[in-house]
């Protein structure tokens, strides 16, 4: 079924005022090292015709460029380092995703045992959720509603387990193959068909290659790792920058789900592609805290009553109030931390990549998304080589522009990377 677009923005076209720099970095990312065990506690412009999603996948930079040493710097298998508790529990999730996905809700019960269920309660145990307890409720209902939940509740235990071991690679894990790999091992036996479903039904998908931007971060990801367990080590001009794609990809794949199945459910007053969309705003619920908090019971209000009333616009607006802050903070970040070094490149990536989430909605605004799109590209590029800083302040300033011109139209009174809306 292709999704309908939403109405164009009827928000006045007024410019809020753009502060400077928002020094205040993302904030909830993941930490802990985790081998071959689940992981530890995460800590958690201009105006022009409508254009389509991004088109082209994300690359590392070109080897044998500012800090890019290139090549693979080991002789191992993406992969090859997960956890046998992993790869024997994503062969338990194949069964019950193929269960949810027919609104099963008998047979999703029988799936979720054995391996499935003790990787998602040592999941709980280690980044503090309660995932396991939701998934039974939800099955407990035994019902396609219930089954729907059920899925998106292991898509959001998931997504946490996989931050928390991208966290472990960056931040301190003695083997970080075996944390990047079981990374990986929830992405390819779980997520992948979350971000496949995105691919092909979610709101403004089309031609928007994320599996592949994912596949090639992992990929990119890998080669930077070096050594041998307990003394292995990253490349950061590589491990940081892949991380945020993988991270902030999985993110957009979210995004476009939900819309796509809040439009649905609202169009056929469906209850099962409701709660299919509760579930899986599991996964990002996270990332409106702090941004847009009022707007996480609004969402979750709306998903989990009458499904006739669902507004497709309201969800999309309350979730990009909150990722054009988060994109906002990257635009400009990168000046106070200094140009050509690691950190600032991961950022303008991490502000790249929310981008790319973000367009969609712009567009529906008749936004020049391709020209936003391209001023991102260019603005990364330059902050990592470092070589032109008027150029780089040139490009950031219509990034800030266009992005201060949404959140206008989103309703956000001042243009900001960091505050939350009251």
């Amino acid at each position: 079924m292709r999704l309908r677009s939403l109405p164009l923005l009827a928000l006045s076209l007024g410019l809020a005022a753009c502060p400077g720099n928002e020094s205040e970095t993302d904030g909830t990312e993941t930490a802990g090292p985790t081998t071959h065990e689940p992981a530890t506690d995460p800590g958690t412009g201009t105006d022009g015709t409508e254009t389509a999603g991004p088109t082209t996948t994300e690359d590392e930079p070109t080897a044998g460029t500012t800090g890019e040493p290139g090549g693979d710097l080991n002789p191992h298998t993406l992969g090859d380092h997960a956890s046998q508790a992993c790869k024997d529990a994503m062969a338990g999730a194949a069964t019950f995703l193929a269960a949810t996905a027919d609104a099963d809700a008998a047979a999703a019960t029988a799936a979720y045992g054995d391996a499935l269920k003790i990787y998602v309660q040592s999941i709980d145990t280690g980044n503090m959720r309660d995932d396991d307890s939701a998934i039974t409720a939800a099955l407990a209902q035994n019902d396609a509603p219930g089954a729907a939940l059920a899925e998106g509740h292991l898509y959001t235990a998931l997504m946490f387990q996989l931050r928390a071991n991208l966290s472990a690679v960056e931040t301190g894990a003695e083997d970080k193959y075996a944390a990047w790999d079981e990374a990986h091992c929830v992405w390819d036996g779980g997520l992948r068909l979350l971000a496949t479903r995105a691919q092909e039904e979610g709101w403004k998908a089309e031609g928007d290659p994320m599996i592949a931007d994912i596949d090639a971060a992992f990929a990119a990801g890998h080669d930077g790792i070096s050594g041998e367990a307990p003394a292995t080590a990253i490349d950061d001009w590589r491990i940081p920058p892949q991380k945020q794609i993988i991270e902030k990809t999985l993110f957009r794949a979210a995004h476009r789900d939900i819309i796509g199945l809040a439009i649905a459910a609202a169009d056929e007053a469906d209850a099962t592609r409701a709660a299919r969309a509760l579930g899986v705003f599991g996964i990002v619920r996270d990332r409106l805290q702090d941004r847009n908090t009022p707007g996480i019971a609004a969402i979750e209000g709306m998903l989990a009553g009458d499904p006739a009333m669902i507004n497709g616009t309201a969800v999309a607006f309350e979730m990009d109030k909150a990722f054009a802050k988060r994109t906002r903070n990257y635009a400009d970040q990168a000046f106070s931390e200094g140009l050509g070094i690691p950190p600032s490149y991961k950022g303008a990536v991490e502000g790249r990549t929310y981008a790319k989430l973000i367009v969609a909605g712009m567009s529906s605004a008749m936004l020049n998304t391709e020209a936003y799109l391209a001023d991102w590209e260019d603005y990364a590029e330059l902050v990592r080589t470092g070589e032109d800083e008027a150029a780089a302040t040139e490009i950031s300033q219509r990034i800030i522009d266009a992005t201060c011109m949404y959140q206008t139209l989103l309703g956000i009174a001042a243009c900001t990377g960091s505050d939350d809306e009251t």
